[in-house]
């Protein structure tokens, strides 16, 4: 098909598409790379935000959960017969505990069976004891929340709070010598969690919820659906994906899904992780939504500004090949049509070709010229020489004479040159010698290397084993920096218990001195107290530099080893790059040893050939004698080339010089 299309039209329905498909090919390659690269590296990101945010969540909890473990620790010690001496103690642990407690609303005590609760509300920076009618009406609200261990409740709405702003119930057991007696509990504002919450947007995009054990969402992006079930709320969100969402949930499981989200119409990228809250058996899970196309969007418009630079290219590039066609089509007319006209041998030998540029073309005309100059000096030398031709077959039949006693003389030199070659075939054979000891030479060099080959791979193994220990190794510190992490973080929950010790202390020092006489033997234990706090404190900041030290030796560490990890495994790349030299370097010795087989057979044959050429010469001596006879016909063919002179002047000028 392409054999009839002219030069223009093959340059265009060739080197077109074919650019035009590696284009596509390569913009194809770069998307579906970019891409797995970008969802790999995106699900990667957002599961260590989304871990560290749960992480936070979970901190949130504790903190406030620390203080009432505190009170309820306090609390029991007061105890006199499992029942409490006087509600004043009581009423100042709950104070304290909302003073130091700034996420808190309300903080009450529930005894188990019988007495009245203690409650006490937050109201602005004020904290004050919640009246009577609040008090009782406390223990309806709470219902079952409590239990034998701690708990954490959704939000609800307590007696004497507004019902627009619901508290989540953080409760502590108080036990003594076994027996449960109460419970004492905190509100958290769950208004302040539900902001916080809002505030979590993953990649500048995501969107963050909170939901409790019986898939209550505590916190969500749309506030209205806060305090509902996830049921009522998510179905046009999750779509089909909504049970396995509410199963993770109520499991305490992690979930990571990828879906088509029916709200938005667009793909989703969702990850979930429980949260563990104290020493609850029911964990809430803290879930993250972010839009695949957040993450890919750089990805589409690459590939679209590729699509667009690639059509303009081809335009491009189609425009430069027709003018290129063009502009290649012309001189190659003028040099068809000059080799047409030598080719009917009517050509004006004296006539050239334009010549511009200096490109192929030119060149080619160019060359055409100088073939034509060539051809027209050609022409007059053969004239010249038909005419001398004639003379010369004359002077030919009176040489012939001579040529006789000429090879009676070459005879007696072809007789030297036979001794001659004798002497060669022996000269042959000792080449042929010489080629088969290389060829053995070459055969030792070829074990050798392979040898050496051997050596190079297990070095290779060696050095694969020894980048594999070291990334076990940097798996180990990596363990040690995370657990050096935990202890961080015990050294800063043992300075919030000795800071709540100190404070305690002052308050049994401030009520020892009210009791006067009475309270002496408590100020000097609060005084203890106190002393044991600072020590605590003191010594905990000392742990904490130790940590600290430890933590920055293990990075350390950890980029020593990846950097010695690294070296190997280009030790591992140079040990494998000199096994591949060595094998080259044996197909090189392998192509030498068959050379030099191939050199001593060669030379086997020349010394056989040698002997058949002594053997023929001798026979060319023998036939020099009858060449003389053959010189008289030399006389009868110089008249016939007499003649052929002739007939090649006619032939000559046919063309025009």
């Amino acid at each position: 098909m392409l054999a009839n299309l002219s030069l223009k039209n093959k340059l265009l329905f060739t080197i077109l598409p074919l650019t035009l498909l590696v284009y596509l090919a390569t913009i194809l390659l770069v998307y579906q790379s970019s891409r797995a690269s970008t969802e790999a590296l995106a699900e990667v990101a957002v599961d260590a935000i989304v871990h560290q945010q749960a992480a936070e969540i979970t901190a949130y909890f504790d903190s406030a959960l620390q203080g009432v473990r505190t009170s309820a620790d306090l609390l029991s010690r007061n105890m006199v017969d499992n029942r409490l001496t006087g509600s004043r103690s009581a009423d100042q642990l709950l104070e304290s505990l909302l003073h130091n407690s700034p996420q808190a609303s309300a903080a009450w005590w529930l005894p188990a069976q019988t007495g009245d609760a203690l409650y006490w509300l937050r109201d602005g920076q004020n904290v004050q004891p919640a009246p009577n009618e609040h008090r009782a009406a406390l223990r309806n609200a709470l219902g079952a929340s409590a239990g034998e261990r701690e708990s954490v409740a959704p939000p609800r709405a307590l007696p004497g709070l507004d019902r627009a702003r619901p508290v989540i119930l953080v409760q502590v057991p108080v036990r003594a010598n076994g027996q449960l007696l109460g419970t004492l509990g905190l509100g958290l504002d769950a208004g302040q969690l539900q902001r916080r919450v809002a505030q979590l947007r993953p990649l500048g995009v995501g969107l963050a919820a909170l939901t409790a054990h019986d898939t209550t969402l505590v916190a969500h992006p749309d506030p209205s659906r806060v305090g509902r079930r996830s049921v009522d709320t998510e179905a046009d969100f999750l779509g089909d994906h909504l049970q396995a969402m509410v199963d993770a949930v109520r499991n305490g499981t992690s979930l990571t899904t990828r879906f088509v989200s029916p709200a938005i119409g667009e793909e989703v990228f969702m990850l979930a992780v429980p949260v563990v809250i104290g020493n609850t058996a029911t964990p809430w899970s803290f879930g993250v939504a972010l839009p695949s196309a957040a993450v890919l969007g750089g990805v589409n418009s690459l590939a679209i500004k590729m699509l667009v630079l690639g059509s303009v290219a081809v335009l491009l590039v189609g425009g430069l090949i027709l003018s290129l066609g063009q502009a290649m089509s012309r001189p190659l007319s003028a040099v068809v049509q000059a080799i047409g006209q030598l080719a009917s041998g009517e050509a004006d030998l004296g006539s050239r070709l334009v010549v511009k540029g200096r490109d192929e073309l030119a060149t080619l005309a160019r060359e055409l010229n100088r073939f034509l100059g060539t051809m027209g000096e050609l022409v007059a030398e053969i004239n010249g020489t038909s005419q001398s031709l004639q003379q010369t077959s004359a002077d030919l039949q009176q040489d012939s004479q001579a040529a006789g006693a000429v090879v009676d003389s070459q005879r007696d030199e072809i007789g030297q040159l036979a001794t001659a070659m004798q002497q060669m075939a022996a000269t042959v054979e000792e080449v042929a010698a010489n080629a088969e000891l290389a060829a053995q030479a070459t055969r030792e060099g070829d074990r050798a290397v392979a040898q050496g080959q051997a050596t190079v791979t297990r070095l290779g193994s060696a050095i694969a084993e020894d980048a594999q220990l070291l990334g076990q190794i940097s798996q180990l510190t990596g363990q040690l920096d995370q657990a050096s992490q935990a202890i961080g973080v015990v050294v800063a929950v043992i300075r919030d218990i000795a800071e709540q010790t100190n404070l305690l202390a002052l308050n049994a020092a401030i009520e020892s001195a009210r009791a006067g006489e009475q309270g002496r033997g408590f100020a000097v234990v609060a005084d203890e107290v106190r002393a044991l706090a600072r020590r605590t404190h003191s010594s905990t900041e000392e742990v904490g530099k130790s940590i600290g030290m430890i933590q920055d030796t293990t990075r350390s560490v950890v980029a020593m080893v990846q950097k010695s990890r690294d070296t190997s495994a280009a030790n591992v790349a140079n040990a494998h790059e000199a096994g591949l030299a060595l094998h080259r370097i044996t197909e090189m010795i392998g192509q030498v040893r068959d050379m030099s087989q191939q050199i001593a057979t060669a030379t086997e044959q020349q010394a056989a050939t040698s002997e058949q050429l002594s053997h023929s010469l001798v026979s060319i001596a023998s036939s020099a004698q009858s060449a003389s006879q053959g010189t008289h016909q030399v006389q009868q063919r110089s008249q016939h080339l007499r003649a052929l002179a002739g007939s090649l002047n006619g032939l000559v000028s046919r063309f025009r010089l």
